[in-house]
């Protein structure tokens, strides 16, 4: 294949460097990496990554010098896997995926990785920051370029890396990506079944919503029910129109899980 590209974004700590270096052994393509470069200027100025996107709120020149190199990769005639916020909006050819993580499991693996400029001593510090910096990029971004980093309907393939194996979410997206190159459909979002909260209309196909980090099902909790006991740890779902309602609570939970067998990761804080 000539003149690859994929883009990841999506959650700190949801895996992209590792998932990229895959995709780029298997396909023989290079990597460019934006946060490998953010790194390397937060150790050289002495800052924690966190310090660097909150300088970079007054200091657009820092960005000036990263997008510019994202902007020459839409002209590049390589195979390449891009690992950047941004990609998808300065590469727009680029197959552009989203790769979304729980924020305790973000936490660990950041923690995990060991690196110089994200030094934290606790999970619940890790998360912190990773809130914090969350938070500064989009600032950042909305300021500089009028985009919401987060919105999901910027991507082409959305997926929950969660509590799947960084080879898994490979494959998932090369299997994806064969699909968008051949123009033919796909399932937009796959989602961790153990992220899914009930309380939506049971029949229809499986749509569901996002709150505060956490996804709720608008309606076909059925065929979700089938495929966690099928064994399924990744759904494929579309979003439901913004706004949707459902109706989660803490017994609902409580019946869901015993339906299915499956243990929900994390429920929202005051849910009834």
């Amino acid at each position: 294949m000539k003149g690859i590209k994929i883009s990841l974004a999506g959650d700190l700590g949801s895996g992209k460097s590792t998932v990229g270096k895959i995709l780029a052994e298997k396909l023989g393509a290079e990597v460019y990496s934006t946060g490998t470069i953010q790194r390397a200027i937060a150790l050289k100025m002495g800052m924690t990554t966190l310090q660097l996107n909150q300088y970079m709120e007054t200091h657009p020149e820092i960005d000036g010098m990263i997008d510019d190199g994202l902007r020459a990769l839409e002209h590049e005639d390589k195979k390449l896997i891009i690992d950047s916020r941004m990609a998808w909006h300065f590469v727009p050819s680029s197959f552009s995926v989203y790769m979304a993580a729980d924020p305790y499991i973000s936490a660990e693996r950041i923690m995990n990785a060991g690196r110089e400029s994200e030094p934290f001593s606790s999970v619940e510090e890790a998360v912190r920051s990773v809130t914090d910096r969350r938070k500064s990029e989009m600032i950042r971004y909305t300021h500089l370029y009028g985009v919401n980093i987060k919105d999901l309907e910027n991507y082409d393939y959305v997926i929950d890396t969660s509590y799947v194996s960084p080879e898994t979410v490979a494959e998932h997206i090369l299997a994806h990506f064969e699909k968008y190159c051949a123009g033919e459909s796909y399932p937009r979002y796959e989602l961790s079944a153990a992220r899914l909260l009930p309380g939506g209309e049971k029949g229809g196909e499986p749509a569901f919503s996002e709150r505060d980090g956490f996804y709720y099902i608008v309606r076909g909790e059925n065929a979700v029910a089938e495929g966690i006991r099928a064994g399924d740890t990744l759904i494929a779902c579309v979003r439901a129109a913004e706004g949707a309602n459902t109706e989660c609570t803490r017994e609902g939970v409580k019946e869901w899980e015993k339906e299915t067998g499956i243990r929900i990761a994390k429920l929202p804080e005051g849910l009834q």
